[in-house]
């Protein structure tokens, strides 16, 4: 009987766990997100809905029930209604299999002009806006380039006349503030550059006041500041008698290259000699000693002063050492002088100089022995001062 038992495809007699499993069956199959744009899958799964919910209530089920016992015409209706929805449903399905067959007919024809007609329309409308667009974008980059050229002559003249640093601060501010145009870019790393030259051609003249105007130009304009523009502003300050900024300049190379002993030394040196700063030379000479030990012991291991070659190592270890004397005599620590001037000989015995410093630090402690053999050496190796100290000491 082509009822709701029919439609669920149960029998009356199935329990609620049949009812259930074969309406979950069907409504998984007639769902209308697994059909969608289907009337008949949709109107299928209302009629599965209606069957459970009236099978699945007791109640309900033995009203829909008697009414099948008590009027038999509306049961073979139901079926005749079921006939004929599975009736559709093969159809349906037949059509579904058949291949699809255009019709080039008039109408055919005539859509497919109109669409054509239509895509020619908006084609020449959307190039038609493009093109008109890219004029004025055109008309609008050709003026902003004209003012461009404008404010590049504006700047060269100012430097050709000499406002470099009117031109300097008109070109960085163009170039800040129009970070997209390259002609600004070039202006400004033109104008270093020939400022670059200026600064090497008066630093090979040994006019270190003028180099050192170009140069203190390119420290306050590069960006980063290179380590040879601070060499030579370094060297022209210190040639110029302007001690103070060449050590804040060599400072500042010093904390870039903090491994640089040349820039220790030079550092150590202006404070021993020129500011006579002594406790901030030996500051630097210290550093000087402790990346010696640091590198030869690298190189050699702990015991490198067994197994190093002296004459291999660079001057300005023994130059080191050999301020560092110095330094420590004008300090009075005549212990510590002596331990240099010992180092200072081990690595370079044929310089005089150390001998002559290991006597001063020696009488100052009392230590007369072996002072004679350092005069005679000193002597030896022409020093000035070693006549005098034999006079004096070695009679």
């Amino acid at each position: 009987m082509a009822d709701f038992y029919t439609l669920l495809g149960i029998d009356r007699s199935a329990d609620s766990a049949q009812l259930r499993a074969a309406y979950k069956k069907l409504a998984l199959q007639y769902h209308p997100d697994r059909n969608p744009g289907n009337p008949e899958a949709e109107e299928m799964f209302k009629a599965i809905n209606e069957a459970y919910h009236i099978l699945s209530d007791p109640l309900k089920k033995s009203r829909y029930d008697s009414r099948f016992t008590s009027n038999p015409h509306y049961a073979n209706k139901t079926e005749d209604l079921w006939r004929e929805f599975q009736q559709q449903q093969y159809r349906r399905w037949r059509a579904s299999q058949q291949p699809n067959r255009y019709r080039f007919d008039k109408e055919y024809f005539r859509i497919q002009g109109l669409a054509f007609l239509t895509f020619l329309i908006i084609s020449g409308f959307c190039f038609g806006l493009i093109h008109t667009v890219y004029f004025f974008h055109e008309l609008e980059q050709e003026k902003i380039d004209k003012q461009n050229r404008i404010l590049v002559m504006n700047v060269n003249s100012l430097f050709s006349s000499g406002k470099i640093e009117e031109a300097f601060v008109m070109i960085t501010d163009l170039r800040d503030n129009n970070p997209m145009e390259y002609r600004f870019y070039v202006t400004h790393d033109s104008l270093l550059s020939e400022i670059r030259n200026k600064a090497e051609q008066e630093f090979k003249l040994n006019n270190y006041s003028e180099s050192l105007h170009f140069l203190e130009i390119l420290k306050r304009q590069e960006t980063p500041q290179r380590l040879e523009t601070l060499r030579k502003l370094a060297v022209c300050e210190y040639k110029t008698g302007d001690f103070r900024k060449a050590l804040q300049t060599l400072k500042q190379i010093y904390s870039l290259q903090p491994w640089n002993l040349e820039i220790l030394y030079q550092i150590g040196l202006i404070s021993l000699e020129n500011e006579k700063d002594h406790e901030q030379a030996l500051y630097y000479f210290t550093l000087g000693k402790k990346i010696f030990k640091e590198n030869l012991t690298r190189i050699y291991g702990a015991a490198f002063e067994v197994v190093m070659m002296p004459e291999d190592v660079p001057d300005v270890y023994f130059e080191i050492f050999e301020a560092r004397a110095r330094t420590n005599l004008a300090l009075e620590d005549y212990s510590e002088a002596e331990k240099d001037c010992n180092w200072a000989i081990f690595l370079r015995p044929k310089n005089a100089d150390p001998y002559v410093y290991r006597v001063i630090a020696k009488v100052n402690q009392q230590k007369n022995w072996s002072i004679c053999v350092d005069v005679a050496m000193a002597k030896k190796l022409g020093a000035e001062e070693a006549d005098k100290l034999q006079r004096k000491y070695c009679r």
